[in-house]
């Protein structure tokens, strides 16, 4: 049996008109087909006079108007509504000359019924975006229809939107399940029931609750005796499927996916997921995909998530805003923790000084006393029964904080989320924290439940003690590192030279320090929830012309590692081991040279060799152990300690040999190696699609790493070539290298290699054939990547 709900993707078949008017753009106007989501700002080269400046990436902004027509068939007793996932920003829909409502925030989601302004037949569907306030983001928020839009039609009795609230925990032996359901009643009647199955990870049904309406929440019950818990290594997901009848009629049907799992917080003890202590090994993240702006198909997301995942990551940072639905659908798939956070400002407007602006500041503190509520209830609403999500975060170093009436927005803000949703605590990220000559005031501070701290480290002696001095004034509080410093810059980034800076010092060699410092605090104080580190991928915006980009994550713009990706993993994994050296062996040195060649690992011991000599063995120990049992006994062997560091380093002279790095077991015995080797120059590109085939569907995308090799097959990282890209059975969305100051708009048909890499992002289309993706470079052979297309 079909169902009576009917929901369509409605992102095909659009029209777009950029103007600086905010009248409906004339028929002469540049009107041009494009896709949803779409983020117009990457359509445009970047120019240093954009009012975005460069908190916003020297984007495009302005407004724009989309247009659509589509056929509806209205029919008695049912209702139309369009909902959108997220506009950025100040939208205006209008249905037939008719404006059926809008929105403010850019990243909320909200729906507009649309029932009474259709006709049938022919409708004509208006959306006008006003981002021209600029420069209104500290970073780059895209432009436009930016996530999915969906055309939904219902019974005039129905469930509501984001209306199923489950709350699952384990009691005993048994797992609890409770539903509210919210129900949009055009009349109740004596035979409204509603009744629910839950379906197991296996596709079971495993429980169902029948329910007579008596009002418009219907509250259910049910326990499951053998049931799978969500965690960290399985997260075991089930799906609560309602069907609201009258009688036996189906008038409604919807569905939602929820996790089995316990939390707790405790000031001794930090953070438990079901009953057992885990620190947040986390990141924050901002919302855009490099090249792609704000538009992220949900499989890049995947792939961004897999290598934060591989590099030992387990909790994600929303920053500074509710993010796309499909990130926090993965998380809950792949198994990480979620912080949503809901701001960066509140009533007091923040400068966008980032980028040498010349500018009036724009942004949410103009909206916020009117669109709070609407937007704080929208994104607990709409993410409430994701498992991944821990916490929720009202702000981002919030100006109030200081502030001597500050803690009353926070109460109320508090107080709202925990009436939404009484299971999760609130937290806000804290950036004055003791101090000068401003400090976060505790009045403020007792409005949270967790006391989010960014960058503990940068007021006097707590550049040593961190958090300690704050724990001793207040043990009953609960702490957690919102923000802090990670071992950044440009991938392939090789300074010899080190510079200090607010961020500590530049050289390869020594910008892991204080993000070690940090980790062994982490690591030590059992009180500390954890910690998210800035950042775990490249972002737009934030920057300084010619810049676009920050390079302040852990990966770059495309994905790939940089250098301090390993010093994470190295520190995070457990369950394998890990060897990385860098830097590379192209280095700009004469033979001879003497440079550090750092080591970044968990093994016991680590011995390195330039050519067939040994240098030494080398070895840090962390956390250092202690006696147990008895005087002299130790649980494990001690390790032949030479640093108190949490990575290795030998002084080695520049040359041809290769240099390689053998890690040891406690035992002695060799269980992983690793060679440099000096490359040749650029022999050829090799083009590697990450999925051999993929829907042909119109939406599904597929990514192809590039590579410059050399004759045997190593990357090349300082002969960077250009090469022109075509694409034939499939679209171009855009080709990024990661290299911050590459001003190449996304969908040029040439572009370049960096540090001997880029990516490359196709769409399919919806029709037969296989996309082929051919790339051509001066002195190189043709190289020409196939992904099929199928039917599914």
């Amino acid at each position: 049996m079909s169902s009576p709900r009917h929901v369509q993707f409605f992102g095909f078949d659009w029209s777009f008109a950029l103007t600086d008017s905010p009248d409906f753009p004339s028929p002469t106007a540049p009107w041009r087909s494009v896709q949803l989501p779409h983020d117009w700002s990457c359509d445009y080269p970047l120019e240093e006079s954009a009012p975005s400046c460069g908190s916003g990436g020297y984007a495009r902004c302005g407004i724009g108007w989309y247009q659509k027509h589509f056929h509806a068939a209205p029919a008695p007793g049912r209702r139309v509504y369009l909902l959108f996932e997220g506009v950025y920003m100040h939208c205006d829909v209008y249905v037939n000359g008719q404006r059926i409502g809008g929105h403010a925030y850019g990243y909320t989601s909200f729906t507009l019924e649309c029932t009474k302004a259709l006709r049938t037949g022919d409708n004509e569907l208006l959306i006008r975006v006003d981002n021209s306030h600029q420069p209104g983001s500290r970073w780059y928020s895209g432009s436009g229809i930016t996530r999915d839009v969906y055309l939904v039609e219902t019974s005039d009795t129905h469930v509501d939107f984001s209306g199923i609230c489950v709350r699952a925990r384990v009691q005993g032996p048994m797992a609890e399940v409770t539903l509210d359901t919210d129900l949009c009643l055009k009349d109740a009647g004596p035979a409204l029931t509603l009744k629910t199955r839950i379906i197991s990870p296996a596709g079971d049904c495993v429980a169902e609750i029948t329910s007579p309406v008596t009002g418009s929440t219907v509250h259910q019950r049910t326990t499951l005796d053998s049931f799978d818990v969500w965690s960290l290594e399985n997260p075991a997901l089930y799906t609560a499927s309602v069907d609201l009848m009258r009688g036996e009629t189906v008038l409604d049907t919807d569905d939602t996916r929820f996790g089995i799992r316990n939390i707790a917080f405790t000031p001794q003890d930090g953070f438990l997921l079901n009953d057992q202590k885990v620190i947040l090994q986390g990141v924050c993240l901002h919302h855009d995909g490099g090249c792609l702006g704000a538009a992220v198909p949900r499989e890049v997301w995947k792939r961004r998530l897999s290598r934060l995942q591989d590099m030992g990551c387990n909790a994600l940072r929303c920053a500074h805003n509710p993010p796309d639905p499909a990130l926090l659908d993965l998380a809950d798939e792949m198994g990480f923790l979620v912080m949503d956070e809901a701001f960066d400002e509140w009533q007091a407007m923040k400068s966008k000084e980032v980028g040498a602006n010349t500018h009036q500041s724009r942004g949410y503190s103009e909206w916020f006393d009117s669109c709070w509520r609407e937007d704080i209830t929208s994104m607990i609403r709409r993410d409430r029964n994701h498992p991944s999500i821990i916490m929720w975060s009202i702000g981002n170093e919030i100006f109030e904080q200081v502030s001597s009436d500050g803690h009353l927005v926070a109460r109320a803000l508090a107080g709202l989320c925990h009436a939404l949703d009484p299971t999760r605590p609130v937290t806000a990220a804290c950036d004055q924290e003791k101090a000068e000559p401003q400090a976060t005031r505790d009045a403020f501070l007792k409005e949270l439940d967790i006391v989010g701290v960014n960058y503990p480290d940068r007021w006097r002696e707590r550049t040593e003690t961190m958090l300690l001095e704050e724990k001793l004034e207040h043990p009953e509080r609960l702490y957690l590192g919102t923000e802090d410093v990670a071992v950044n810059g440009p991938r392939g980034d090789v300074r010899l030279k080190t510079e200090e800076s607010i961020w500590g010092p530049t050289s390869y060699y020594a910008h892991m320090l204080k993000a070690e410092k940090l980790w062994k605090f982490m690591r030590t104080s059992r009180f500390m929830i954890g910690d998210f580190m800035w950042t775990g991928i490249d972002y737009l915006g934030e920057c300084f012309w010619p810049n676009r980009a920050s390079s302040a994550g852990a990966l770059d713009l495309c994905a790939y590692p940089k250098d301090g990706f390993y010093f994470y993993q190295s520190q995070w994994r457990k369950d394998m081991p890990v060897l990385y050296l860098h830097p590379h062996r192209n280095l700009p040195l004469e033979k001879g040279d003497i440079y550090p060649q750092i080591v970044y690992t968990n093994c016991f011991s680590v011995e390195l060799l330039v050519g067939n000599r040994s240098w030494g063995v080398k070895a840090y120990e962390f956390p250092f152990q202690g006696m147990t049992q008895r005087w002299g006994h130790f649980d494990r062997p001690l390790s032949p300690v030479t640093t108190g560091d949490l990575h290795l380093s030998w002084d080695i002279p520049f040359g041809d040999e290769e240099v390689t790095a053998i890690g040891r077991d406690q035992e002695g015995h060799e269980i992983i190696r690793r060679t440099l080797r000096r490359t040749g120059p650029a022999d050829h590109l090799q083009v590697t699609p990450d999925l051999p085939c993929i829907p042909r569907d119109g939406r599904s995308i597929a990514q192809l790493e590039i590579a410059l090799m050399d004759r045997s097959d190593q990357v090349v990282p300082d002969d960077d070539r250009e090469f022109e890209i075509s694409v034939k059975g499939g679209e171009l969305l855009g080709v990024e290298n990661g290299r911050v100051d590459d001003l190449t708009p996304a969908r040029a048909p040439v572009h370049a290699t960096f540090c001997g890499l880029a990516l490359a992002i196709v769409r399919s289309r919806r029709e037969d054939g296989p996309i082929r993706v051919t790339l051509r470079a001066k002195g190189l052979p043709e190289v020409t990547a196939v992904v099929q297309c199928i039917t599914v």
